[in-house]
């Protein structure tokens, strides 16, 4: 194998391969430094996470809709305050099929058996410098439903996964790599701390209704200005936010539990199986039952 010292191939070589996807939850952890093998892209969907990496005078924080994106070999260490019910959706993987975990050498690196060999190739652009920043704030859709695509094709494994995986990796690559040239005038410093506590609300709280008139009461400014706000900050409006978490805890629901569906559908602010079922068609393409039959078949 290649060390990441050597010539990279251009992006039109790129054959990105998973090796691990999967949703998250937690509260106050306080991992090690450490460092992978190969990258991680993290899409934070509520809570909030700091990551303090040894080169950056600062510590970083990510928020609901923002990306962290972690490179081979870079030491680091992830914090989750105590505070935050973190919910995350986060994939390993390389770029050019360049690495395969084992019982033996895992993505994270054991500090006293390096295997410098093995660090995966990072990409770079024509004269050589880092494509991918560190955060990205507020996540077009795309780019998450692209994440969520290629995780549950590798839960799953069902036939030609590999495929559709690759396919999911390079459509989200591509579009993070555009979010860099695309100018974000983020929320105002006075909206910012309010737009983040209700955006852990809404994750809270999935069963309640929640009108913009309400939620921009509690920000105290007008519906159609909240909404903008919301916008600015999230990349979505916060139906668009409340559907897509909705959405998120019903398949994990269906995924890792054995509750009923209609239960699921009523702890997520459905009022009738016919309602949950009609709305988890549009967002999923199958029926409750049929998701959860899916994820049985490993």
């Amino acid at each position: 194998m290649t060390s990441p010292a050597a010539a990279r191939p251009p992006s039109n070589a790129w054959m990105p391969s998973i090796h691990w996807a999967q949703y998250q939850r937690a509260s106050n952890y306080q991992g090690p430094e450490r460092r992978l093998y190969d990258f991680e892209i993290m899409a934070v969907l509520s809570g909030e996470i700091t990551v303090h990496f040894i080169d950056e005078p600062e510590t970083l924080r990510y928020y609901p809709g923002d990306l962290m994106f972690l490179s081979a070999a870079e030491r680091h260490r992830i914090e989750i305050p105590a505070s935050a019910d973190t919910h995350m959706l986060g994939i390993h993987f390389d770029f050019f099929d360049d690495f395969e975990p084992t019982p033996d050498i895992p993505m994270v690196v054991d500090e006293d058996r390096v295997h410098g060999e093995l660090f995966c190739q990072s990409p770079t652009g024509p004269d050589g410098e880092r494509l991918f920043a560190r955060k990205y704030p507020s996540l077009p859709a795309d780019i998450v439903k692209s994440m969520e695509l290629a995780c549950e094709e590798f839960m799953t494994a069902r036939a030609g996964y590999d495929l559709v995986t690759r396919g999911a990796m390079l459509l989200a690559l591509a579009a993070i790599l555009r979010q860099q040239n695309v100018p974000r005038r983020p929320a105002s410093a006075a909206y910012l701390s309010g737009l983040r506590e209700l955006a852990d609300e809404l994750g809270r709280s999935l069963h309640l209704s929640w009108p913009n008139a309400v939620l921009a009461e509690r920000l105290n400014v007008s519906e159609d200005h909240f909404v903008r706000l919301f916008k600015e900050q999230f990349g979505v409006t916060p139906n668009q936010h409340v559907q897509h978490l909705r959405h998120q805890e019903a398949k994990r629901c269906l995924r890792e539990t054995d509750m009923k569906v209609e239960a699921i559908g009523s702890s997520i602010g459905f009022a009738s199986l016919h309602h949950f079922s009609h709305a988890f068609k549009r967002w999923q393409g199958v029926s409750p039952r049929e998701y959860r039959k899916m994820c049985t078949i490993l």
